[in-house]
């Protein structure tokens, strides 16, 4: 049935083919064209390659109404697209490698310096795909959002709180239960009562209006965000060494800008979420203390239930690289 699902979306696709001057390649992103990270990660890239290329390389987006975001790894590596913008979670079921990485240090730099991204990419190539763009941030892009503001305790005791596994050990350090929804019934989950907050990147509250059923923006954020594309493994060993080179260029150099302006895109939504009538609570001195450890912590053990070996093999490398304790 999957493969059935897969063919048709490439009928679509060749239906609305680019011109034929251009190459061209077909890009799946997990999220939709309103994604708050867009304008920071895929619009620059798929722009920036069209320019740099002097618009002989051209990519068509398709988001997850082509494919649901947690069925997208097996069309990308087979070859049904070419690029793959995505995140961990959507298929930690097939590997948590990327899920987990979001527990090393948050240093582009540091992360680069380490050669983490070649085992990375070593690592997808059993997939059929090549790792060409890390966007990282520095730590804070995650937070929680809540209906009522954190206990007297600082902390979220006996609370809901809606998040996939990547939030497993600050809800548990925080003294909530996790409770998995899609982005679709986030709202409506906030709104009846069925969860007490979300948990979610640092952006896009606003986007969702999310703001209009929960009044409180826990802090500090934690964490740090990787959402990386990749090209199907076929489709990038067909490039010229030039392309290959183009293709890289371009993403380090979104890289290094999205690094860079992160913090400032996360302070501009917070004041627009205030303006709107957020509040911020905070989490008690000693939630607070032991916020980088349950996070990295909660990470790893999720990754050691689903592939211990690949998890343990990332954790000793990142620790002989200084990039986890």
């Amino acid at each position: 049935m999957k493969l059935l699902k897969f063919l048709a979306a490439a009928v679509v696709l060749a239906a609305t083919a680019l011109p034929a001057s251009a190459q061209q390649f077909r890009l799946l992103s997990s999220w939709d064209q309103n994604y708050a990270y867009n304008p920071y990660l895929l619009d620059p890239f798929v722009k920036g390659v069209e320019e740099a290329s002097k618009g002989r390389m051209k990519i068509a987006v398709n988001g997850p109404e082509t494919v649901a975001p947690f069925e997208q790894l097996e069309p990308a590596g087979s070859g049904v697209f070419d690029f793959l913008f995505t995140a961990g979670a959507y298929h930690f079921g097939t590997t948590p490698i990327m899920t987990v990485a979001e527990a090393l240090e948050g240093d582009l730099e540091k992360v680069r310096e380490s050669g983490v991204f070649d085992l990375f990419d070593k690592h997808y190539q059993q997939f059929g795909l090549k790792l060409v763009m890390l966007p990282i941030t520095p730590e804070g892009a995650y937070h929680i959002i809540t209906r009522q503001p954190v206990t007297q305790e600082g902390d979220l005791r006996g609370r809901k709180i809606r998040g996939s596994l990547t939030y497993s050990g600050i809800v548990k350090m925080l003294g909530g239960a996790l409770t998995v929804l899609p982005a679709s019934e986030i709202y409506t989950g906030l709104e009846k009562g069925v969860v007490d907050g979300a948990g979610w990147p640092i952006i896009g509250a606003l986007e969702y209006r999310w703001y209009e059923v929960a009044k409180y923006l826990l802090r500090p954020g934690f964490g740090v965000n990787y959402e990386p594309v990749f090209m199907n493994l076929n489709s990038w060993n067909k490039l010229s060494g030039e392309d290959q080179k183009l293709l890289m260029e371009v993403a380090r150099k979104v890289e290094d800008s999205w690094f860079r302006d992160a913090p400032k895109v996360w302070e501009a939504e917070e004041k627009e979420l205030l303006a709107k009538g957020m509040q911020i609570t905070k989490m008690g001195e000693k939630q607070q203390e032991m916020l980088r450890q349950a996070w990295a912590e909660g990470l790893w053990g999720e990754g050691m239930k689903k592939n211990a070996k690949a998890t343990q093999e990332l954790l000793d490398f990142a620790r002989s690289k200084g990039l986890a304790k």
